[in-house]
């Protein structure tokens, strides 16, 4: 009789729900885990931060402090954060440094984002979250960017879970505040530009009067940042973030530091290029294959008016997002314009996101059509699915050819070089060589040679002495009219005797450059 009145017992609407939010949240994480399958990259990025990132866990593993151990002297290193080479250290301290295993650990960020993302979509937008995460599942950056060894999609993982945590506080739920002071706290060590997350969160502490939370939530930070800045302070004479920001050009400090017009104009710069170029292209990526500058600025308006009529919608105790949206934004129009690109945009994109579905659901209720929303956002996961699936195209023809002994599979003619001269270089050249180059990071990386950057300077002097520290010299051409022609070739023009060529790609061409002393 027990189990016949069981059977038939029903559960209640509420606890109905329950089940099915949680079902729909492990299937929107499953989703995740196969679009990101069909888009994985098993090689290296070419943009050499993520080599930095490597080297930095491997410094941290070997006991020898936070170094940067592919240079010369490996000096100790304060331009990143430690936050994410840590996490890059475990398992490199237990399996050693693989490639494979580290995308894999970024793979798990990137699911840590996408649970806290649904669960912050379902605070704000109860049921209608299932509208929203359809589209930010097929958003294709937020795909390539967890196989990526970059801070992006840890930054994302941790700053979203602090602000999940602190809307679970103020449920009357106030140890979920201290959860989120670390999750906060360790995003700032993971991205310097995490110092919005904590603006934020302290302020709304202070308008709210919740004093000692604030003073919990400081004395965390500070715990942990005084430590970090004596210890830069005292053993950087690297240029840092904040004069980089300040000069008219990061890569050139000679120009000198930038004017009032001169903020002006990367402000202005910035605006039209994020909203009418970046975020269209990165919400809509299909849309860069229009060909039509006028048709991608169209797609970008409408974003932005979606976001501008969301924002200034009444988000109930959601003030302080409201200044961490601001804060964010702020930094992209005034940091300099040769940097801009979504890497930026992508730690805040899931806020612009929440926006902009604040103001698509505004405007449903305003035209009053029953099956707008849907079909609007059926629309966008469409088009973005295209890309996905254009992606996942060559991305499967490059695995296939990479499983095949094609270690360069993917890469660009240039790019190829550029790795066949540091393979070279690895089976040729005696390991207490020193080489000069664009990517010093992946030189090490690959070939284990200490290796450094040759100065981006119009001082021959500089590049003079530089060349005299290094053994060999990378001769790239990464980019056209770039770096080494701009800054490397007129010093080499200068006394070409002093310089053996011993090794040549085809083109584009890249010389190795033996110096003789």
């Amino acid at each position: 009789m027990y189990n016949k009145l069981m059977s038939k017992k029903k559960l209640p609407r509420s606890e109905n729900i329950f089940f099915d939010r949680h079902k729909l949240l492990l299937l929107f994480l499953f989703i995740y885990i196969v679009l990101s399958f069909f888009l994985f990259d098993p090689k290296l990025f070419i943009g050499g931060d993520n080599a930095v990132y490597i080297i930095l866990a491997e410094s941290i593993v070997s006991g020898e402090g936070y170094k940067d151990m592919y240079m010369p002297g490996e000096p100790p290193h304060s331009q990143y954060p430690f936050g994410f080479p840590i996490m890059l250290s475990v398992p490199i301290l237990i399996f050693g440094t693989n490639i494979i295993l580290l995308k894999l650990l970024l793979l798990l960020t990137g699911l840590g984002s996408v649970y806290f993302m649904y669960k912050i979509g379902e605070y704000l937008f109860k049921e209608k979250v299932n509208i929203m995460m359809p589209f930010y599942l097929s958003i294709p950056i937020l795909i390539t960017y967890n196989h990526r060894i970059l801070s992006e999609m840890p930054f994302l993982c941790f700053s979203l879970g602090a602000l999940y945590f602190f809307i679970k506080a103020q449920e009357n739920k106030n140890f979920f505040y201290y959860i989120s002071f670390i999750f906060a706290t360790y995003s700032f060590f993971i991205r310097v530009t995490g110092i919005s997350l904590i603006i934020s969160m302290m302020l709304f502490l202070l308008l709210k009067k919740q004093y000692r939370y604030f003073c919990i939530f400081l004395l965390i930070f500070l715990v942990v940042f005084i430590p970090w800045q004596i210890r830069n302070t005292n053993i950087s004479s690297e240029v840092g973030y904040i004069d980089q920001f300040l000069a008219k050009h990061p890569y050139n400090m000679e120009l000198g530091r930038v004017g009032f017009f001169d903020l002006i104009i990367r402000v202005w710069e910035n605006f039209t290029y994020y909203f009418f170029t970046a975020l269209p292209m990165t919400l809509l990526p299909v849309s860069g294959f229009l060909k039509s500058k006028v048709l991608l600025a169209t797609i970008g308006i409408i974003f932005t008016l979606f976001i501008i009529a969301g924002f200034l919608r009444k988000i109930k105790g959601f003030s302080f997002i409201r200044v961490y949206f601001l804060l964010n934004v702020i930094v992209l129009f005034i940091w300099p314009r040769i940097w801009s690109s979504e890497r930026f945009l992508l730690p805040i994109l899931p806020i612009y996101i929440i926006y902009m579905f604040y103001g698509i659901f505004w405007l449903g209720r305003r035209i009053k059509l029953r099956y707008f929303i849907p079909v609007v956002v059926g629309i966008f996961v469409f088009l973005n699915l295209l890309d996905i699936v254009s992606q996942a195209r060559g991305t499967f023809t490059n695995n296939i050819a990479y499983v095949n002994g094609d270690k360069y599979a993917g890469y660009t003619r240039v790019w190829r070089h550029y790795f066949e001269t540091i393979e070279w270089i690895k089976k040729n050249i005696p390991k207490d060589r020193v080489i000069m180059a664009r990517k010093p990071e992946l030189v090490y990386l690959i070939a284990g040679h200490k290796s450094f950057k040759y100065p981006f300077t119009y001082d021959h002097n500089k590049v003079k002495k530089a060349i005299h520290r290094s053994d060999y010299i990378i001769y790239d051409n990464v980019y056209k009219h770039g770096t080494a022609q701009l800054w490397l070739l007129p010093v080499l023009r200068q006394e070409p005797k002093k310089y053996l060529g011993v090794y040549k790609t085809k083109k584009s061409e890249f010389l190795l450059l033996k110096v003789i002393k």
